[in-house]
């Protein structure tokens, strides 16, 4: 938790830099000595490697063909577009399903494909291909169903559309299971005879590969598909896909067809979110304001919306939408805050911090759309894993997330007994349960937590990238470190750490004074500084003297005039 208590965090120092190699670096780069530091702190050292890093290029995607039946999936849609078939996409219901089902609408529609596109209503329909995208594609009359973001594990809703005499083609980036859907084709990066050289694509990342071998075997230009780049950015980045390799390559690009978006959606969701034209658009951007929007009203069940703002083509429709989609966010955010004060009662009625090592609440009528955000929120809180299910009669609904060491997945799978269903990873789950057997549930759980977490909450390391002194952050530094981006998960926004500084000026701000303004001082330089949830940390910034701060530098634009900020991750009395 970005500027909280410090009781959970380990500093990991950057590692030691010879001299010589940083000035040789900063030489042949032309850079900033602190930025020659941060490329090698990150194994970045040859000058191939730092190149492709600094300037990726489209040109360096990998050929779509390498992906498991690309080709059988092209030769499909081809042969739908031929003979005037009808296509249904049919996605999932979040940010990057919806964007993934808006991109291959978009452009099969510009291939000539006669498309309509659906994605799942999240309670009344459920995740993945089902019976209701079977109902919708009868509905229509769709000879083919291609996937998106979603599939890979629709073993019996894939046969029985065999049977009802339709094609199916499978987009998705999801571990397949046991046994594979009989489907035409399975464009999946992650199953295991793959032999395409990036794995962990999003989903609708394996969407555009379609799209780029679809184009290319029509003779339509690249610039076209290129052009649906917006949209790969918002699922790639809201999905928390590493922004490594392809990822990044498409992600840079995609931040700067963003910004110059025709869509009459994006455009809409772009005005509603407060990312102005003025504003650089970066993935910040993506995480904290158009993912969340996009995410909210498939968590409140009407992801249909989303999907329509990024398709639509009229501007007061994709107004309308945007409003709609802003109204959900308002209403998430609320509902959020209310099952996370009758959860929060509930911890701190049931969980021993001295003997429970991990945390399971539940109980009625909560929002499902919320409690994933929930429990997150609980692991921040305790540093432990924590699932909370919600009862709707006699059958809950739980998410889980986890903390480092503890494989969440595996722990359900030990009591898949007790369990309708679960699915998920180590980090993060879903499951649902009977109410009869939530008690016993919860007991075998804490077992097996008390078995493999010891009895010291999880504690959040700091991995400090750079140190640097604070004379050293100009407008320079931060226009390579622009170049290094987009940050994000796999790419981490750098943390620097200036030590024996002195914190003045210091403010509790915001909404009961939950945030720390301050400057930074050094040896006569000074840096604005703000902490967001540091706001109780004011009389220990006081009190301490001289610390060490640990921060990640932004710029923020205001009235057309542009500050450096360093933003806290931390701070501890001065270790020289």
């Amino acid at each position: 938790m970005s500027g909280a208590g410090s009781e959970f965090h380990d500093w990991r120092p950057a590692p030691a830099m010879p001299l010589e190699r940083v000035e040789s670096l900063a030489a042949r780069l032309q850079c900033p000595p602190a930025f020659a530091r941060l490329l090698l702190s990150r194994g970045l050292t040859e000058a191939s490697e730092i190149r492709g890093f600094l300037a990726p290029r489209l040109h360096d995607l990998h050929d779509p063909y390498l992906l498991p039946d690309m080709e059988l999936a092209v030769r499909r849609v081809e042969s739908a577009i031929a003979k005037g078939e009808k296509v249904l996409v049919h996605g999932d219901y979040d940010a990057d399903g919806m964007s993934a089902t808006a991109l291959l609408t978009l452009a099969l529609r510009r291939a000539g494909a006669d498309v309509e596109s659906f994605v799942p209503h999240r309670t009344r329909d459920g995740y993945d291909l089902s019976e209701a995208g079977l109902v919708r594609a009868a509905r229509i009359g769709a000879s083919l169903i291609v996937t998106a973001d979603c599939g890979v594990t629709a073993v019996d809703a894939v046969a029985r559309a065999r049977r009802q005499g339709r094609d199916v083609v499978v987009t998705d980036h999801h571990r397949p299971g046991d046994r594979m859907p009989a489907a035409l084709a399975v464009v999946n990066p992650m199953r295991p005879d793959n032999r395409y050289p990036f794995r962990p694509l999003a989903g609708v990342g394996v969407a555009f590969k379609l799209v780029q071998a679809l184009f290319d075997r029509a003779g339509i230009p690249d610039a076209e598909a290129n052009q649906h780049l917006d949209l790969v950015a918002i699922g790639t980045v809201a999905d928390q896909m590493p922004l490594q390799d392809e990822n990044r390559i498409l992600v840079k690009a995609g931040l700067r067809a963003l910004a110059r978006s025709r869509k009459p959606g994006v455009r809409a969701l772009l005005e509603k979110a407060g990312v102005t034209g003025s504003e650089s658009i970066g993935a910040e951007q993506i995480s904290y304001r158009l993912g969340p929007r996009l995410n909210s009203v498939g968590r409140m069940g009407s992801a249909d919306s989303g999907l329509q703002l990024l398709v639509t083509e009229d501007p007061r429709e994709a107004e309308r939408l945007a409003g709609f989609l802003d109204r959900r966010n308002s209403e998430r955010r609320l509902a959020d805050q209310r099952v996370y004060a009758e959860v929060e009662t509930l911890v701190a009625e049931r969980f021993d911090p001295d003997e429970d090592r991990a945390v399971v609440v539940w109980g009625d009528d909560w929002h499902p759309g919320v409690i994933g955000i929930v429990a997150s929120r609980i692991v921040d809180a305790t540093r432990r894993p924590a699932i909370v299910v919600s009862f709707d009669g006699e059958i809950g609904r739980g998410s889980g997330r986890s903390v480092g060491g503890f494989e969440l997945h595996a722990a359900l799978e030990q009591l898949s007994s007790q369990l309708e269903r679960y699915g998920g990873h180590r980090m993060a789950a879903g499951l649902s349960i009977r109410r009869e057997r939530m008690e016993s549930f919860a007991d075998r759980f804490l077992e097996i937590a008390s078995r493999e977490i010891g009895p010291e909450p999880a504690v959040e390391a700091v991995a400090v990238d750079v140190e640097i002194a604070v004379s050293e952050v100009d407008r320079d530094l931060m226009t390579w470190l622009e170049r290094a981006g987009p940050f994000g998960e796999g790419n981490p926004a750098p943390v620097f750490v200036s030590r024996a500084v002195r914190l003045r000026q210091n403010q509790a701000v915001g909404p009961g004074g939950a945030h720390l303004r301050f400057l930074i001082e050094q040896q006569g330089e000074r840096l604005e500084g703000i902490g967001f949830g540091a706001g109780s940390r004011r009389s220990e910034a006081e009190e301490t003297g001289t610390v060490d701060v640990a921060y990640r530098l932004e710029e923020n634009q205001w009235n057309g005039r542009r500050r450096i900020q360093a933003q806290l991750v931390d701070f501890r009395p001065a270790t020289v």
